[in-house]
Parts: structure tokens; C-alpha cells; sequence
């Protein structure tokens, strides 16, 4: 049975993964955007380097006011530059959070943010070496 729900898990995580990447956008419409503000977001619920981020990458590119957007699946965040004046941080998160069924969520990054991904990740590591 637990290796029936690990194959199920397993196919849902790839499944959720290329159709993240189905629904990205391939165009920019944001070539001339001059950025005057950048953000940093924590992203959760990445579950793939590459069909995850390019769905994400994808998205905030084709968001209007993007100048340009990378995703950084290791560290769990995304670097915007936008135009304040045609987009806001806020609706940068909604864009994040409207990729695919909700896949995504988003929220600024902040040094709380990424110590507790590292007591997050610390405690299932020692759980693995546990059992």
C-alpha cells in the first residue's frame, strides 16, 4: 500500500509539473518595460527545477510591467523588475498564485522566510536519517 501511495504521489508531482509548463506563456510583453522597482517573493509549491520555474518565469514575463523575472527553485524564490506604475507587488503574487489550479502561492521574502525553510528542511532531514 505505501508503495502504491509513493508511485501516486510521484505521478501527481510530474503530472503537476508539465502542466504547469502546458499553461506558460512563450510571449514577452514587456520588451520596452524600465524597471524602477524590484521585489524578492518566497514561492511555495515548487516541486520541479525546471517545468515549475518555467511556468513561473513564463508567467511574471508576460505579466505587463515585468522587465524581467528569474526563479530560483533551490532557494524557493522568485527577483522581479517591474514598473511600479503598471504593476504592483501585490499583483505579482496574484499572478504567481493564478498559475494552474492555484499550484503556487507567494509572498515577500524576508530573512524570517528563508530561516524557517531552513528549520523546515533541517527537520526533515533528520527525520529521514530518524527512520
Amino acid at each position: 500500500m505505501r508503495n502504491v501511495l509513493g508511485i501516486f504521489l510521484f505521478a501527481l508531482l510530474l503530472s503537476a509539473c508539465s502542466n504547469a509548463k502546458q499553461e506558460s506563456a512563450d510571449v514577452n510583453v514587456n520588451e520596452n518595460v524600465v524597471a524602477d522597482a524590484s521585489t524578492k517573493l518566497a514561492v511555495e509549491g515548487m516541486v520541479c527545477s525546471m517545468g515549475c520555474v518555467a511556468a513561473i518565469e513564463d508567467k511574471l514575463n508576460s505579466t505587463l510591467g515585468v522587465a524581467g523575472a528569474s526563479v530560483s527553485y533551490e532557494g524557493g524564490f522568485a527577483e522581479i523588475d517591474f514598473d511600479s506604475k503598471l504593476v504592483s507587488e501585490e499583483e505579482l503574487i496574484a499572478a504567481i498564485g493564478s498559475i494552474g489550479d492555484h499550484t503556487y502561492s507567494a509572498k515577500p521574502f524576508s530573512n524570517e522566510t528563508q530561516e524557517l525553510e531552513e528549520v523546515v528542511e533541517l527537520a526533515e532531514t533528520i527525520e529521514t536519517i530518524v527512520k
